[in-house]
């Protein structure tokens, strides 16, 4: 079972409908978490490919860790639309690796802990919207457009205490279970970014780093 997560705020309604369509005939599943939503959108009903599962948005971005039970997962933003051959070129290299690899399109190699700003206090960066030429085991991966097999990695959606820390959380799951995240070498335009409306978690924490910063040098 190829089955993608994805976690959703009301304001980003119309965004998801376009993440759900891009992503629609390359999975077998697709599980859609629907933080604070008072409605379920008219294009997520009465689709057995589909469930929809109303959260309360107390753990943020890392709803897209919430029932995860199937043997390849991909976990994914609703601010993206991802290309035709997304899903087939990340089984690929999923393949490569044996399964036994987290694979990213974004990310960062940090610095010597203890960093001084989980952001900038890096060696290198890889962008899932930028070329990246280079295949590098990484120590942060961007969840938004990752990809591994449940027998090699779990994540543990009820052990999340601070909320829109996913690509930190799996990082530290990472470490603790052994686990490589593997940046996936790509074109630039490959993926597609959708503007939404306000606010986004990257903007909060790149401006306030503080409480990312320290959660980073905790383990």
């Amino acid at each position: 079972m190829i089955t993608a997560q994805i976690a959703s705020i009301p304001d980003r309604t119309r965004l998801l409908k376009n993440t759900i369509q891009s992503l629609y005939v390359q999975v077998e599943h697709i599980n859609v978490m629907l933080n604070n939503y008072w409605f379920t959108p008219e294009f997520l009903q009465d689709d057995e490919k589909i469930t929809v599962y109303h959260l309360d948005n107390k753990k943020g971005d890392a709803a897209k860790f919430y029932k995860i039970h199937e043997r390849i997962v991909f976990l994914c933003d609703d601010d993206l639309i991802y290309p035709t051959d997304y899903v087939a070129q990340m089984l690929w290299k999923l393949d490569e690796y044996g399964g036994k690899a987290i694979i990213t399109n974004h990310g960062r190699i940090m610095n010597t802990k203890p960093v001084k700003n989980a952001y900038t206090d890096r060696k290198e960066k890889f962008h899932c919207l930028e070329e990246v030429l280079d295949e590098k085991e990484i120590d942060i991966g961007g969840t938004g457009v990752m990809a591994f097999c449940t027998s090699y990695f779990k994540p543990d959606y009820e052990s999340v205490t601070i909320p829109n820390m996913a690509d930190i959380w799996v990082a530290k799951w990472a470490k603790e279970q052994g686990c490589k995240i593997i940046i996936n070498p790509h074109y630039a335009g490959w993926i597609d970014y959708q503007n939404p409306d306000g606010e986004t978690i990257w903007d909060h924490h790149y401006s306030n780093p503080e409480q990312i910063t320290e959660f980073y040098n905790s383990f």
